[in-house]
């Protein structure tokens, strides 16, 4: 998924429309549509400042993904989980790192 897919699809699940997003950013609706179907890049301020206005990190805007040892985790945890669900992706997440380290330390 490039960037300009990734800002959609924040923008679709906050139910925000592309005029809605660029006003919230001083921008217009075409500088939208363009970033997200990536006719335009995105500078660095703009891609802290939708980082931060949907509680993502720039890494995952960018399409980063952290690794742990060759095993990839997880880019973010939506905001609308309960405590419980995080700490059961956590869990979850411990137990994957763990299966694939013992695994691996027989190769």
């Amino acid at each position: 998924m490039n960037t300009g897919t990734r800002l959609a699809y924040l923008r679709n699940k906050k139910g925000m429309s592309q005029p809605q997003l660029a006003e919230k950013l001083s921008v217009s609706q075409s500088t939208i549509a363009m970033w997200e179907s990536n006719k335009r890049k995105i500078s660095a301020e703009d891609i802290v400042r939708l980082a931060d206005l949907f509680a993502v990190t720039t890494d995952y805007l960018l399409g980063r993904q952290p690794k742990d040892d060759g095993l990839l985790v997880a880019a973010h945890m939506d905001d609308d989980l309960t405590d419980e669900q995080k700490k059961e992706i956590e869990e979850y997440i411990e137990f994957k790192k763990a299966q694939y380290r013992k695994q691996h330390e027989k190769d």
